[in-house]
Parts: C-alpha cells; structure tokens; sequence
C-alpha cells in the first residue's frame, strides 16, 4: 500500500512523534485532518481520535490518506495478520445463553 512517498521504516515508534509525523506526511500531500474529516462527514475531534487511541475505522480513513496499511503505521494496535487488536466482536443473545434461548 506504500505510494512512493513513505518508507514504512521512516515511521517513528515514539507515540507522540508518530503523532506528529502522520499530520506532517498528510500535510505534505495538502491534506489535514480537518480536511479528511470533512470528506468523511465527520468531526475533526472524532478523527482526530485515532492518533491517541485505536479507532479502526479513522486509522483506515488516516493511512489510506498516506498510502500506508494502517498495521504499518500503529504496530501496536494490529496483529501480524493484520488485523486489530482491539475490535470486540459483538456477543448475541445466543452465546450468552449458553448457546439456547
């Protein structure tokens, strides 16, 4: 998913860093968070969220942004696979019952 412009080794591990990082590369192409936030039919604050804390939704909307797979940029939310690590899955009524209702 790389588009020429990162190397997914330039990526700071530091948290705060990151941080900074992904509004300068996004910057960079003419892109804010506002502005993707408005594309998005979103706050800027709600997207905003996922440079702090894991929202798989924005940190897809903020890596595709950027070219990057969203694993490439917060390691430490995703799985090797992939996938997030945290996405609950919704329990029913069923698995709740024991498996009868």
């Amino acid at each position: 998913m790389n588009n020429g412009h990162i190397i997914d080794a330039s990526i700071p591990e530091d948290t705060e860093k990151r941080r900074e990082w992904i509004k300068y590369q996004l910057k960079i192409r003419g892109i804010s968070i506002a502005k993707l936030a408005r594309e998005h039919d979103v706050s800027r604050q709600a997207l905003s969220t996922a440079l702090v804390r894991s929202n798989p939704r924005w940190e897809y909307v903020i890596s595709s942004a950027l070219g990057v797979a969203p694993n490439a940029i917060w390691p430490e939310r995703y799985e090797h696979t992939g996938r997030n690590k945290n996405i609950i899955l919704p329990i029913s009524r069923r698995n709740l019952a024991g498996g009868a209702q």
